[in-house]
């Protein structure tokens, strides 16, 4: 595959009728799956690792990530909603797949026809989704979810075990797992979380004194795994740190874990503002002297945060380029330095891993006042997901679909 000057690898055109945009996100898979495996071989003999796919894996773009991520080792899939786990299926993803949230009773065919896992709170959902697994002429695989303290999603925990009950007893359920949630994992004071944990033990202990024999009982999140062994239990669900985001400033990555994602873009339109000229919308953004900007073909509706207006910067290696006027909902506008030698055609990083000028997803969410995640899972689903692995580009996925090219990479390696 031939790379361009400006850092884009050409794609086979059969594969991209439509071609893309010039605004894309970049996702370093060798980066992807070098963060699972030190998450991997961080845990206790035996833990499983849950690779958390959900909000298009954090932005990331589920269909691939997952394949990584198993691949990995992971051993199982999680998900918000049953349509996430039922993309996956429909792209070729056979892994268990477990859909956390809670489901409506009108989804419950759909997850148990594409054989995912549903977490179940109540006697009645489990009931539901019994009928729907009996009809279907299936067994349905469910885990039980406890609330010990989130106060979100789950049962209370004194119901906890005669819900277990009932659900080992219906003849189209297998209760495969019981798990929670950690609400403050990410805190300096571990405190609250290991109340929960207690909570969690305590329930344990009481559905196998009532008979029932779970296989997996699960409730570490990314924070709580990277700080403790104490809560692996017979798996972890990592989430964030699998993309190399830290969850917060009392949560240490490992060793090697790095940031997969990389927002960039082109130069489409270079122009001179003289002094007292604006820029954009409300012109927000006025010259005091001639300057030189640059229009980018991203903006909110990409997933860049107009907050961001005349506060967020770009890069091009070491140039920084603050952001000129208001972010508008397809376009934005940089400022160049004095001696900027850019051209059109030319790549900048709107965000990245670290290694430029460009801001990384934890500045931009510090100088906006939210996390990380949020400013990963912002991008819109019609920036492309560009997958690179040892420098290739090996899969697209954008509005028109996942295409896998690691075959037509393979091809022209070996011509």
């Amino acid at each position: 595959m031939a790379t361009t000057n400006a850092g884009y690898t050409a794609l086979p055109p059969q594969l991209t009728p439509v071609g893309l945009r010039s605004t894309r996100a970049i996702i370093d898979l060798d980066a992807l799956e070098t963060n699972v495996r030190a998450i991997r071989q961080s845990l206790s003999p035996g833990t499983n690792l849950i690779a958390v796919v959900k909000a298009n894996a954090y932005g990331h773009g589920s269909v691939f990530v997952a394949r990584s991520a198993l691949a990995a080792g992971a051993s199982m899939l999680a998900v918000a909603a049953t349509n996430e786990g039922v993309w996956l299926r429909r792209h070729g993803v056979r892994a268990p797949i477990l859909v956390m949230g809670p489901v409506d009773d009108s989804q419950h065919l759909a997850a148990v026809e594409n054989g995912l896992t549903l977490a179940l709170h109540s006697i009645a959902s489990a009931k539901h989704v019994n009928e729907i697994a009996e009809e279907s002429g299936r067994t349905a695989h469910v885990h039980l979810k406890i609330d010990t303290g989130m106060h979100r999603y789950g049962c209370d925990p004194e119901d906890a075990a005669a819900i277990a009950t009932a659900i080992a007893g219906m003849r189209h359920l297998w209760l495969e797992g019981v798990f929670t949630h950690f609400a403050c994992a990410d805190e300096a004071d571990m405190a609250k979380t290991e109340e929960q944990a207690a909570i969690f033990d305590i329930c344990l202990a009481v559905i196998e004194a009532a008979g029932v024999r779970v296989q997996m009982k699960h409730a570490a999140n990314s924070a709580a795994t990277l700080r403790s062994r104490r809560y692996d239990y017979d798996a972890i669900r990592l989430g964030t740190s699998m993309y190399g985001l830290a969850p917060s400033e009392h949560t240490i990555l490992l060793p090697g874990m790095r940031p997969v994602l990389r927002l960039i873009s082109k130069i489409a339109r270079i122009s001179d503002l003289k002094p007292g000229e604006g820029v954009s919308y409300g012109h927000t953004y006025v010259a005091d002297q001639p300057e030189r900007i640059a229009l980018i073909p991203c903006g909110y509706a990409d997933g860049y945060r107009r907050i961001l207006s005349n506060r967020g910067w770009a890069a091009a290696g070491d140039e920084h380029l603050p952001v000129r006027g208001r972010v508008c909902m397809d376009q934005l506008i940089v400022g160049l330095g004095e001696e900027s030698s850019l051209a059109v055609g030319d790549e900048i990083t709107l965000f990245g891993d670290g290694t430029d000028a460009a801001p990384t997803a934890d500045e931009l969410a510090v100088l906006i006042d939210t996390i990380n995640y949020e400013i990963a899972t912002s991008i819109a689903a019609r920036v492309p997901r560009v997958y690179m692995k040892t420098g290739q580009i090996v899969a697209v996925d954008d509005l028109t679909g996942p295409v896998d090219l690691s075959a037509t990479t393979q091809e022209s390696r070996s011509r």
